[in-house]
Protein backbone atom coordinates (compact mmCIF):
# COMPACT_ATOMS: atom_id res chain seq x y z
CA UNK A 1 0.00 0.00 0.00
CA UNK A 2 2.77 2.22 0.82
CA UNK A 3 4.52 2.18 -2.39
CA UNK A 4 1.19 2.70 -4.31
CA UNK A 5 0.46 6.14 -2.13
CA UNK A 6 4.21 7.03 -2.92
CA UNK A 7 3.46 6.13 -6.71
CA UNK A 8 0.32 8.72 -6.77
CA UNK A 9 1.96 11.31 -4.84
CA UNK A 10 4.45 11.30 -7.77
CA UNK A 11 2.04 11.62 -10.57
CA UNK A 12 0.42 14.48 -8.52
CA UNK A 13 3.76 15.93 -8.13
CA UNK A 14 4.29 16.20 -11.85
CA UNK A 15 0.97 17.19 -12.53
CA UNK A 16 0.92 20.06 -10.25
CA UNK A 17 4.56 21.56 -11.63
CA UNK A 18 3.28 20.96 -15.01
CA UNK A 19 -0.54 21.57 -15.47
CA UNK A 20 -0.58 23.60 -18.09
CA UNK A 21 1.17 22.53 -21.01
CA UNK A 22 1.43 25.00 -23.90
CA UNK A 23 -0.88 25.03 -26.83
CA UNK A 24 -0.36 22.94 -30.14
CA UNK A 25 1.17 24.45 -32.74
CA UNK A 26 3.25 27.57 -30.32
CA UNK A 27 7.06 27.42 -30.32
CA UNK A 28 6.81 26.22 -26.83
CA UNK A 29 4.56 22.83 -27.44
CA UNK A 30 7.56 20.67 -29.09
CA UNK A 31 10.26 21.17 -26.37
CA UNK A 32 7.00 20.56 -23.70
CA UNK A 33 6.06 17.31 -25.42
CA UNK A 34 9.73 15.62 -25.42
CA UNK A 35 10.42 16.55 -21.65
CA UNK A 36 7.50 15.50 -20.73
CA UNK A 37 7.49 11.87 -22.53
CA UNK A 38 11.28 11.56 -21.00
CA UNK A 39 9.90 12.47 -17.41
CA UNK A 40 7.07 10.20 -17.75
CA UNK A 41 8.64 7.56 -18.98
CA UNK A 42 11.81 7.65 -16.14
CA UNK A 43 9.44 7.85 -13.55
CA UNK A 44 7.31 5.28 -14.33
CA UNK A 45 10.16 2.61 -15.48
CA UNK A 46 13.30 3.91 -14.36
CA UNK A 47 12.06 5.19 -10.48
CA UNK A 48 8.69 2.05 -10.35
CA UNK A 49 10.45 -0.23 -12.58
CA UNK A 50 7.36 -0.11 -14.83
CA UNK A 51 4.87 -1.22 -11.72
CA UNK A 52 1.12 -1.40 -12.77
CA UNK A 53 -0.62 1.70 -11.38
CA UNK A 54 2.96 3.83 -12.25
CA UNK A 55 2.31 2.51 -15.71
CA UNK A 56 -1.48 3.30 -15.66
CA UNK A 57 -1.12 6.86 -13.97
CA UNK A 58 1.70 7.56 -16.33
CA UNK A 59 -0.70 7.38 -19.34
CA UNK A 60 -3.47 8.81 -18.10
CA UNK A 61 -1.87 11.84 -17.02
CA UNK A 62 0.06 12.19 -20.79
CA UNK A 63 -3.64 11.83 -22.12
CA UNK A 64 -4.91 14.42 -19.94
CA UNK A 65 -1.82 17.01 -20.58
CA UNK A 66 -2.78 16.27 -24.63
CA UNK A 67 -5.97 16.73 -24.05
CA UNK A 68 -5.30 20.22 -22.01
CA UNK A 69 -3.10 21.34 -24.77
CA UNK A 70 -6.00 20.50 -27.71
CA UNK A 71 -7.71 23.14 -25.71
CA UNK A 72 -9.86 19.96 -23.83
CA UNK A 73 -9.15 19.73 -20.47
CA UNK A 74 -10.06 21.75 -17.79
CA UNK A 75 -8.29 24.26 -15.79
Amino acid sequence: METEKQIIRDIWIYLKEHHDPPPLGTDECAAFWEKAAKDIATLVGEKWKNHPLAMDLGVALYGYLEKKSKGGGTT
